[in-house]
């Protein structure tokens, strides 16, 4: 397999990975790392694709074996027709995990990528180890959906937004939005280019994000209150000036309702500390394969 940086090269068009057909969805994943510990499953979060994580996080995890995944529907994952949620993304997700032969991981969600992990915890327990949280978006009522996101599937305006002004307006404005996401962190030399975030003005995964912005408190409402039930051990490393989810609404109130979890506020990151911060990212999946292997010792 050529290097990760040699990857992080190819033009957006280019996948950097293999696909798995599941459930006749064709998904789009790279795995990295030797065989040894329990493997790490890395979703991205929304707008983004699997090159986002791999280009923060890579180093940082290069001693584990790590699937990067792009969630169905953006990247160049396929997602099914039909109504949509993170209960049907986990669902998929499973079954890719069955598919592939892997019985367990510790899941690390970052931003929408953090509730989709969390929704898989919930649902398929025995899939999921444990869990890490990175600027994660976890409970309802966080406000309207942008209106975008609203119109991308309304009749006639929407197939005006998909075809016509997000190839032009939304690809003009991919890089001041990751710059904002950053901040007050400096946002990393050719990120939109090294990520390929111009798959987002793609029409598909355009509809597919849009979907998801749409729906966002109806899809954590469905969630946010049953996080008591989750019995894994979750780590959420957060940013003290994140601007694009709060910390002290989504994983500060989130961690209040954990059995075995707890939240790390890096001072002055944020909405994307695995970056500038992945050592810490590493340090917590390491702590939480630790704890699953207490657990499993003490169960003996």
């Amino acid at each position: 397999m050529p290097s990760v940086d040699t990857l992080l090269e190819m033009p957006s068009a280019e996948p950097v990975g293999q696909f798995e057909t599941v459930a006749g969805t064709r998904l789009h994943f790279l795995e990295t790392g030797p065989e040894g510990d329990i493997p790490v499953l890395v979703l991205h979060g929304a707008s983004a694709n699997l090159r986002d994580p791999l280009m923060g996080l890579h180093e940082a995890l290069s001693g584990r074996r790590v699937i990067w995944l792009d969630r169905p529907g953006l990247g160049h994952s396929q997602r099914p027709n039909g109504r949509w949620s993170p209960q049907t993304e986990a669902r998929l997700i499973a079954a890719f995990l069955y598919q592939r032969g892997i019985d367990e991981v510790i899941v690390a969600g970052h931003s929408w990528g953090g509730a989709i992990a969390m929704r898989l915890a919930l649902d398929h327990p025995r899939a999921v180890s444990g869990v890490v949280l990175i600027g994660p978006a976890l409970m309802s009522n966080v406000g309207d959906a942008a209106f975008y996101n609203r119109a991308t599937h309304w009749p006639f305006i929407g197939p005006v937004i998909t075809r016509l002004i997000v190839p032009v307006v939304a690809r003009g404005q991919l890089e001041s939005g990751a710059e904002s996401a950053f901040a007050p962190e400096p946002m990393p030399e050719n990120y939109a280019e090294r990520t390929a975030l111009d798959l987002l003005v793609t029409a598909r995964v355009w509809k597919a994000n849009a979907a998801d912005m749409a729906r966002v408190n109806t899809h954590l409402a469905e969630q946010d209150s049953r996080y008591g039930e989750i019995t894994q051990p979750v780590i959420i490393i957060a940013g003290s000036e994140d601007s694009v989810v709060s910390t002290r609404r989504h994983s500060l109130a989130a961690a209040e309702m954990l059995s075995d979890g707890g939240v790390i506020v890096i001072e002055g990151a944020g909405h994307n500390p695995h970056f500038a911060h992945a050592e810490r990212v590493a340090e917590a999946v390491s702590d939480i394969t630790l704890r699953v292997q207490a657990r499993r010792a003490a169960a003996q």
